[in-house]
């Protein structure tokens, strides 16, 4: 299975203690159909612990569970879809919006319902560029599900093309936020390791002694000593898949909600991984300036921090 599709994994909710297993899928993945979650289920291809599991067993909440969803067609492009978006900054070369959490970017083989790209040619009457993959007009790079903040996206295909070569060049400088797990020893400094495929579970990125591609974060970090949490801002200087995940892992900071990288269970209960992307640095495509965008950090975040002062 794992050859047709693209791997999910998932952290089953407190609140679904008990359910069974495709009861829960069905939950937790409204995108796919009860049939296509079936057959994946039949297929071997929802396990735990590298256990193929049977549609009725019962969850446990905290189980790490691992999914392949396999391609069921090719690619298709996204039907507009009405939604709701914060626009950060709009002009008629590209369009940003301030990402909430849960939402697609889009569409894959593990995923085929509403998306980001498709909220966007709704809100701009089909204006996105079409010089990527058909299922990502306008997408010039992505947050995860989770993640929160500035998201860009280029209308004219000479912008699109434009932007992905500040992205490549790392010419766009961006920063993030995260509250991950653990007191850290120092206030500032740079995690660096080549990343690659974790050899023991191929789903997950990890740190590499030998092999991966080269990586590098520099942070800044605010110790919340009451309540067992750093508050990181961090200042990417590559683009790897899920780098500022794996770097703080890496560190012992695991973020908050991210039990794929290793967050304990015990932490306070939060429903996502507490990153957020809070601005993009760029040189606009065509008017050749510099362009900051900024997205404030989300509710859910703002409230840990706000609980109480920081340690001096």
């Amino acid at each position: 299975m794992e050859a047709d599709g693209e791997v999910i994994a998932h952290v089953v909710p407190e609140g679904q203690a008990g359910l069974r297993l495709d009861v829960a899928l069905a939950q937790s993945f409204p995108e796919f159909s009860r049939a296509r979650i079936q057959r994946a289920i039949g297929a071997g291809a929802v396990r735990l612990g590298g256990r193929p599991l049977r549609a009725g067993m019962r969850l446990r909440g905290g189980d790490l569970l691992e999914i392949f969803f396999a391609e069921e067609s090719g690619p298709v492009e996204p039907e507009p879809c009405p939604m709701a978006l914060c626009i950060l900054y709009e002009d008629d070369q590209l369009v940003a919006i301030n990402k909430p959490a849960g939402e697609i970017v889009h569409s894959t083989a593990r995923s085929s319902g509403p998306t980001l790209a498709g909220a966007l040619l709704a809100h701009t009457g089909g204006v996105l560029s079409r010089c990527g993959e058909v299922q990502r007009p306008g997408v010039v790079h992505r947050l995860d599900r989770d993640t929160t903040g500035v998201l860009l996206f280029a209308k004219t295909d000479e912008a699109h093309r434009a932007l992905s070569e500040q992205f490549e060049n790392r010419s766009v400088k961006k920063v993030y936020e995260a509250l991950a797990h653990g007191i850290a020893g120092r206030l500032f400094g740079t995690a660096a390791g080549p990343i690659g495929r974790d050899p023991r579970r191929r789903s997950r990125r990890t740190v590499l002694r030998k092999g991966g591609r080269e990586a590098r974060t520099d942070w800044e970090a605010v110790p919340y000593e009451d309540q067992n949490f750093t508050h990181f801002t961090l200042r990417p200087r590559s683009g790897r898949t899920h780098q500022i995940r794996v770097h703080l892992a890496a560190m012992g900071h695991p973020i908050l909600g991210d039990g794929f990288y290793g967050c304990p269970r015990r932490e306070p209960p939060v429903p996502r991984v507490l990153l957020h992307a809070r601005s993009l640095a760029f040189t606009h495509p065509i008017a050749g300036r510099r362009v900051v965008l900024e997205a404030p950090l989300p509710a859910d975040m703002t409230f840990w921090l706000d609980r109480k002062e920081y340690s001096e």
